[in-house]
């Protein structure tokens, strides 16, 4: 709709780019926190009781809270919550640099109010103090991520690559057995993060351009150069200038903002500047 668009371009100035790193900074504080002082991780975490009291600042302070726990080792504890983060920031990144800074922020935006709000809910209504974390709405990047690219290539823990909409699948299937299984907390916690997702992709349609309209324009580019993909001997990185042969077992894909036949390797297909002629590839 012409009124969202506007509204978008109104308001994308005052977007904060990069806004995932700040989401990251704050988990690896939480990370930290709960090591060394997990007594004062209590004052910025989500509690409905201390926000009717005045703290609001735990509205902010909602990232800051590790997004793994293995319990016991405190190494594992700390690799496991490395290797989290890294692939939150990794896959929030390309959902940002794919629909720009203004909707990636109004993701985070939206997902952290309808936490605060389904808390003070359970609290008010319900009479339940309810305590949510981010884990569920960070984890959320990574179904972002395959609904837009559903058959591109990752590595499981960094080792075993597999197809983005195999891994969602699996971890779909966790959701739902813990949604069965789990406690209040977590199934307040999961219907929050599917509720959250259903309402911003409803506003993604609604807006289009980059919604689902944009994939089916990606899908039918992709269609177009396959054939000149594979009649071409080699490939070539048109930034780094890295080859198949440098690198054997790396994808390299055609951008379909850029003016010109311009490839370009899996680390910078989407963190490159679009070539606009009589523009070179920068």
């Amino acid at each position: 709709m012409n009124f969202l668009k506007k509204f978008e371009q109104k308001m994308n100035r005052f977007a904060i780019g990069g806004i995932i790193n700040y989401v990251c900074a704050m988990l690896a504080m939480g990370t930290v926190l709960y090591l060394v002082a997990p007594g004062f991780l209590n004052y910025l975490i989500l509690n409905p009781i201390a926000i009717m009291q005045g703290q609001v600042w735990r509205i902010l302070t909602f990232f800051v809270y590790p997004p793994a726990f293995t319990g016991g080792n405190p190494m594992g504890y700390i690799l496991f919550n490395a290797l989290a983060i890294y692939c939150i920031r990794s896959f929030g990144t390309i959902v940002e640099q794919v629909w720009g800074k203004f909707r990636f922020n109004c993701y985070i935006i939206l997902g952290v109010l309808l936490n605060v709000a389904a808390s003070l809910f359970m609290y008010l209504v319900v009479g339940f103090p309810m305590v949510l974390t981010p884990v569920y709405l960070v984890y959320s990047f990574f179904f972002v991520f395959a609904l837009m690219f559903p058959d591109m290539q990752v590595l499981l823990m960094m080792v075993l690559p597999l197809k983005a909409k195999w891994i969602a699948y699996a971890e779909a299937a966790v959701y739902i057995y813990y949604f069965v299984k789990g406690d209040i907390y977590t199934r307040v916690q999961i219907f929050v993060c599917i509720l959250h997702m259903f309402i911003f992709f409803g506003w993604m349609v609604l807006a289009g351009e980059t919604g689902y309209k944009q994939k089916k324009r990606q899908k039918d580019f992709q269609k177009k150069i396959k054939p000149m993909v594979s009649n071409k001997t080699g490939h070539k990185c048109a930034v780094c200038g890295r080859t198949d042969k440098d690198s054997p077992g790396m994808e390299f894909r055609y951008c379909s903002k850029c003016e010109g036949s311009y490839e370009y390797c899996m680390d910078h297909l989407y963190t490159h500047q679009h070539v606009k002629k009589p523009d070179s590839p920068q």
